[in-house]
């Protein structure tokens, strides 16, 4: 009978990923909502023929203005689990989001009132980004972390398929009831979190750097519950001794050091890289905009196939969890990236005729906008996330993991909000697809250079490799456990002590020599 490992493991971070909810349903729910004739009629303007529209300026600030307060929120959620702790931050974001949705919810045709609920919601989300895959990473036991970071962008695409089934049902709808509905329903996923906070543990981590290792303890039996012999005593002792040597090296540890530090500069670009190449792609332009574009291109029912694309999706990452611990993750994102690279190119030179398209040329964009997302789900949608918050360790851990998400939610708004202009204003129309072409080359280069392969690895052999400055590519290749050069070398001169007595140096040549074959 197959049985699930570690099931407590899974609850909690299923939990926890609840904040995944949030950024992927408001992607697809307000693209889907500036695209009905309701929400332009009250939030738009009188155009020449006589009808309603909202202006490509107007567009980029209601739909990008989130992610402003989405950046603020995954920088202040640092000094927020450092002294409130991961559930603290989860309280602060499920307040905040309720506030940001009760705002937009009100809102009575006021532009100004949706922009700042948008701000407010995006610090909610911001937040929850930030710690949600922080905690996932620190309750996750080493066999199961990386699937289980995965699952982040599995939520995440539940999610947005909820979306675009409700936008599709309320389609028809008339007033304002049509968008106030999608807007609402985003109370749900706060409301679960509030309700649930008090069931899940709080980060063993946290708990030890805090002094409480006793309820590091509590926490710890409550993830291995379904093990009735199970022992934390050997975790803990490991878990207090990192810990123990992050906070002396802590104690001098400044925002300046993820840049004057090269070890720790070299984890700020692993971990912030990871997002920024996850989103230069072009990935947001089918998110923020995929109905406004799908009708653009003249498609009979963009809402239907929204909805069509995001059950794509979804059944693409939940195979991508599946074959999380199977495939090579170098090789599968150069693959997925070089898929992406080609289809969003074609997309672009389907737009050459003009920006008109016809809707021959249109069912052909949207296929390669398809596949596009296929290939992106399949890798880069959950990995990215995984990739960011495993290279995010040591002492600055919830620093470069903030920075890390801030890169994000600053490329995130880069996208959305300069897409409306080229699109329409400099009228590129699908054009646009060859500007991503040339991001995706970006994208290639991050995978040669900083993606190496980590499943199986502990949080302490990854701070190891980047102490000791093993190349990312040479990674896979490194014995298991790796415990340092440092230590290493003083095993091996004990050993060669023992050997060679007191001839030091041809001791030393001799370990050199066999530490450098290893």
């Amino acid at each position: 009978m197959f049985k699930i490992q570690h099931p407590y493991a899974w609850l909690f971070c299923a939990f926890a990923s609840l904040g995944a909810c949030l950024y992927g349903y408001d992607g697809v729910y307000f693209t889907g909502v500036s695209a009905m004739d309701s929400f332009i009629r009250d939030f738009g303007s009188r155009s020449s023929s006589g009808g309603y529209e909202i202006t490509p300026s107007e567009l980029s600030l209601m739909t990008s203005m989130i992610n402003v307060g989405e950046l603020v929120g995954s920088l202040t959620a640092a000094p927020i689990n450092d002294f409130f702790g991961r559930k603290g931050a989860f309280l602060t974001a499920a307040l905040v989001v309720i506030v940001g949705v009760v705002l937009q919810v009100a809102a009575e045709g006021h532009v100004v009132m949706v922009i700042v609920g948008r701000i407010i919601l995006g610090y909610g989300v911001g937040c929850f980004s930030s710690t949600s895959p922080l905690y996932i990473g620190e309750i996750a036991p080493t066999a199961i972390r990386g699937p289980l970071l995965m699952c982040w962008q599995l939520v995440l695409s539940i999610s947005q398929i909820i979306a675009a089934a409700i936008n599709r049902g309320m389609s028809t709808v008339n007033g304002s009831v049509a968008y106030r509905v999608p807007m609402a329903v985003q109370l749900i996923f706060p409301i679960i979190m509030l309700a649930g906070l008090w069931w899940i543990p709080e980060s063993p981590r946290w708990l030890l750097r805090s002094g409480r290792e006793e309820k590091a303890r509590d926490s710890l039996l409550l993830v291995n519950k379904e093990k009735k012999d199970y022992d934390p005593s050997p975790e803990l002792a490991t878990l207090r001794e990192t810990v123990e040597m992050e906070q002396q090296l802590a104690a001098q540890s400044k925002w300046s050091d993820l840049i004057r530090d090269p070890i720790e500069r070299r984890k700020t670009l692993f971990s912030a890289g990871a997002l920024i190449a996850q989103q230069i792609n072009g990935i947001q332009w089918f998110y923020y905009f995929g109905t406004v574009f799908a009708e653009a291109i003249g498609l009979e029912d963009p809402f239907m196939m929204t909805v069509i694309v995001f059950i794509i999706q979804v059944v693409t990452v939940f195979l991508a969890v599946c074959f999380a611990n199977k495939l090579p993750r170098r090789p599968l994102l150069l693959i997925t990236t070089g898929i992406m690279t080609v289809s969003i190119f074609i997309v672009g030179c389907l737009g050459i005729p003009g920006s008109d398209v016809s809707p021959a040329f249109g069912k052909v964009i949207i296929s390669f906008v398809i596949i596009e997302i296929t290939a992106f789900n399949f890798a880069w949608g959950p990995l990215g996330w995984t990739i960011a918050s495993e290279m995010a360790v040591g002492r600055n851990r919830n620093k470069i993991y903030a920075v890390a998400v801030a890169a994000f939610w600053i490329t995130v708004w880069v996208t959305v909000f300069t897409l409306p202009y080229l699109y329409y204003s400099a009228d590129l129309g699908p054009k646009v697809g060859f500007i991503y072409t040339a991001l995706c080359f970006v994208s290639l280069s991050y995978v040669w250079f900083c993606v190496g392969e980590v499943t199986g690895r502990s949080m302490e052999e990854i701070e190891r490799f980047f102490v000791d400055g093993v190349p990312a590519r040479k990674w896979r290749d490194v014995a298991r456990p790796y415990r340092g050069i440092g230590m290493e070398m003083d095993e091996a001169k004990k050993d060669n002590d023992e050997t060679w007595g007191g001839r030091e140096d041809e001791k030393e040549r001799v370990t050199r020599v066999e530490y450098a074959k290893a």
